[in-house]
């Protein structure tokens, strides 16, 4: 889990932030509809222009894909996502962790402010076989802006030292199906 935010979202530092933005849902919703009318190629360069203040290789395919989910209804359900994950992600399941630990890498950020080291020192406290890791202090939560060949990279080498094998069958089993072949 890259980043993992499993706990306490409501109490993480960048979470007071979200709040705000939240309490301006109508005038996002404005914005974001105002937007929409403008060409794509417009869009995207505003796009563009905001990346380039988070990192000077931002890549055209996340550019691309911001522009595409901007839109009234991507918003809307973004800050719904959002609001509800304040109020559902409380408290981590350390039972079900200890059960996969086997299967589970955590990489949190040096000074990530959706999982701080608070939260990384409590899952470690609490489930002391977890395979857990603390990435440079130069990788963000937003590292697909700044650092995605690197913590590629890294993820490569976790899965290497995990011997996951590439067969989406295994590596994504769970404990249910959420699909019904029969439905």
């Amino acid at each position: 889990m890259l980043f993992p935010m499993v706990e306490r979202m409501e109490q993480a530092p960048k979470a007071k932030s979200l709040k705000s933005m939240l309490k301006f849902k109508p005038l996002l919703d404005a914005i974001a509809f105002l937007t929409h009318c403008l060409p794509a190629t417009l869009r995207c360069r505003m796009v563009q222009f905001y990346a380039a203040k988070l990192s000077s290789e931002i890549q055209d395919c996340i550019v691309n894909t911001i522009t595409e989910v901007i839109t009234p209804n991507g918003l809307n359900n973004i800050l719904d996502l959002a609001r509800d994950e304040l109020r559902v992600i409380k408290n981590p399941d350390y039972d079900t962790i200890t059960r996969h630990v086997d299967k589970l890498v955590f990489y949190y950020g040096m000074f990530d402010m959706w999982a701080p080291l608070e939260f990384y020192k409590a899952l470690k406290k609490n489930v002391p076989k977890v395979n857990a890791h603390i990435a440079d202090d130069d990788v963000s939560h937003t590292f697909m802006f700044t650092s995605c060949q690197k913590v590629a990279d890294k993820t490569a080498i976790f899965m290497t030292e995990q011997d996951y094998s590439y067969d989406p069958s295994n590596f994504f089993r769970s404990d249910y199906d959420m699909c019904d072949d029969d439905e």
